[in-house]
């Protein structure tokens, strides 16, 4: 297992460009974010502006992505709220999710741009991310 990464170096963009194409297995949406205990104030699930996510990729590799917001393009802010985060990724990957592009956001932030079969993006901004494996795939994935 790798380490937990909060930064885009040239190095790390080199392997994980390799995912560029990758298509997307599962997805898994956490109810809780590892940046809850950073905001000033709690978080209700209507009210929620990032998420953790687990991406299980077709060939193997599992993407933890920790305080993801996710947006429909650059100009739009960020969707809101765990229902309507859930339900977007859920739309989108009914259309065959795959990894587009990995880019770099503000303050190198790793941004990974999700294309569906529709030619439909997302924008996913994550705060940290971990690489891993992955065998079975959770019952609780989209």
């Amino acid at each position: 297992m790798a380490d937990l990464q909060f930064r885009l170096t040239d190095e790390l963009w080199q392997d994980l460009v390799t995912l560029e194409g990758a298509p997307i297995s599962a997805i898994v949406v956490w109810d809780q974010s590892m940046l809850d205990e950073a905001l000033d104030e709690p978080v209700t699930p209507a009210t929620r502006p990032f998420v953790d996510i687990d991406l299980y990729l077709a060939n193997q590799t599992k993407l933890e992505l920790y305080g993801a917001s996710i947006a429909i393009d650059e100009e739009s802010d960020p969707i809101i709220g765990l229902d309507d985060i859930g339900e977007t990724l859920a739309r989108h990957s009914r259309d065959g999710t795959i990894i587009d592009e990995i880019a770099s956001g503000p303050e190198e932030m790793l941004v990974l741009v999700l294309s569906n079969d529709r030619n439909e993006s997302l924008l996913v901004a994550v705060s940290a991310w971990m690489e891993d494996v992955w065998e079975t795939l959770p019952e609780d994935a989209i």
